[in-house]
């Protein structure tokens, strides 16, 4: 969430610049903006099993791309309708992925917080049979080892594994 409040609040930074005619001195890179050092320290390794992820960093490249060269052309002097004409393209594709920027974002938000619930319904759902179905329960743990099992370690240990997770 933090993360698409950032982009969406740079980009409307940009926008208002352009509409006011202000002079813009510099883009930061792809890696260096807020989006990409949380994109290239953590987010690409922790949600690499999420497809959006992959798309995020693509778009977020090319709406970087696209809002350098708006800023060139936006700095640069006007000598001609052509580069007033290709400013604007320039100008609309950067809206554009930053739209999708967003929208992947988004996506990725609504995956993880999925992704959090299903897991925190399973747990609950097997903290509850635990204390349901006690012996139920250890059968499954014994039939899943194939092993001896110490049951009340067992117990133990899943209830701290449980417990970890919740924080």
């Amino acid at each position: 969430m933090v993360a698409r409040l950032t982009h969406v609040e740079w980009s409307d930074q940009l926008e208002q610049a352009l509409k006011k005619r202000a002079l813009i001195l510099d883009v930061r890179s792809h890696t260096e903006c807020e989006l990409g050092i949380w994109l290239y320290s953590d987010a690409l390794q922790e949600y690499r099993d999420i497809p959006e992820i992959g798309l995020l960093e693509q778009n977020h490249k090319l709406f970087h791309n696209a809002a350098e060269n708006v800023v060139k052309w936006h700095n640069a002097p006007r000598i001609s309708p052509q580069r007033d004409a290709q400013a604007q393209l320039d100008f609309e594709e950067a809206q554009r992925r930053s739209k999708e920027v967003v929208y992947l974002l988004t996506a990725l938000e609504y995956r993880v917080l999925r992704n959090y619930q299903q897991r925190t319904e399973s747990a609950q759902h097997d903290v509850r049979d635990l204390l349901m179905h006690p012996i139920r329960t250890a059968a499954r743990f014994l039939d899943a080892n194939r092993n001896r099992v110490n049951i009340s370690k067992v117990s133990l240990d899943r209830l701290r594994h449980e417990l970890r997770d919740r924080q």
